[in-house]
């Protein structure tokens, strides 16, 4: 799982679990709440898991614990899964990742329909690239020359991860709320940092590193760097 403390991805080892309640008794399916800490952060985390449970028996007291966990969600922190950005990105594409990032453990879906627009506003309004639907401007994108081969791929796999062809929706009204694929808004998340390294953080620290570079040769009396 992603630690919604300081967003790593762990294993997340329960320190205790509540009481099941069961859905069917005869299926043995119910609930739990477990709580434990992130082993890279020690933040303490609660999650409400679904499963199939079992039963047994001390000094013949019945005890019930969750055997085969069909699903697990977050509720504790609440609201936390943010991540921290370099401030040389631009602050409305801080806000629109530390949103989708935040809404992740509530929902997927809508994660990954934030993350999809924002990744349309980086080609529209920083790259240019207007070619009519998302698969269309990544094709575009992952063409342009300069482009480092690893960030190739992560935006590439985009199309694919999100299986845009079941989902045409994804192609063309990219903020759409629909189904996402496993994995695919935690997929979304790390592209666009990515992207954001590429198109933002990199350019600025190298023209700050060319400008005292210059500011030394000039004081110096040498040729400056174009």
């Amino acid at each position: 799982m992603i630690c919604p403390h300081c967003n790593t991805g762990v294993r997340f080892e329960t320190s205790g679990s509540s009481a099941v309640y069961a859905e069917k008794e005869d299926a043995h399916l119910g609930y739990d709440v477990a709580q434990g800490f992130c082993p890279e952060c020690q933040g303490f985390i609660v999650v409400l898991r679904r499963g199939r449970y079992f039963s047994h028996y001390d000094r013949d007291e019945e005890l019930r614990e969750m055997g085969e966990i069909a699903s697990s969600t977050v509720i504790y922190p609440t609201g936390s899964g943010g991540r921290a950005l370099p401030q040389e990105v631009p602050a409305a594409y801080r806000r629109d990742l530390d949103e989708s990032s935040r809404v992740l453990l509530i929902s997927p879906r809508a994660s990954a329909a934030l993350s999809r627009r924002t990744l349309q506003s980086i080609f529209h309004n920083e790259l240019q690239i207007r070619a009519g639907t998302l698969a269309q401007e990544i094709e575009e994108f992952i063409h342009q020359s300069g482009v480092p081969s690893q960030l190739i791929e992560a935006v590439d796999a985009i199309r694919n991860v999100g299986n845009f062809a079941a989902h045409p929706l994804k192609d063309t009204q990219t903020g759409t709320v629909i189904e996402v694929e496993p994995g695919e808004a935690e997929w979304l998340l790390d592209v666009l940092e990515a992207l954001f390294d590429f198109v933002f953080v990199q350019p600025t620290r190298l023209a700050k590193r060319k400008s005292q570079l210059n500011a030394k040769l000039s004081a110096a009396g040498k040729p400056l760097m174009k």
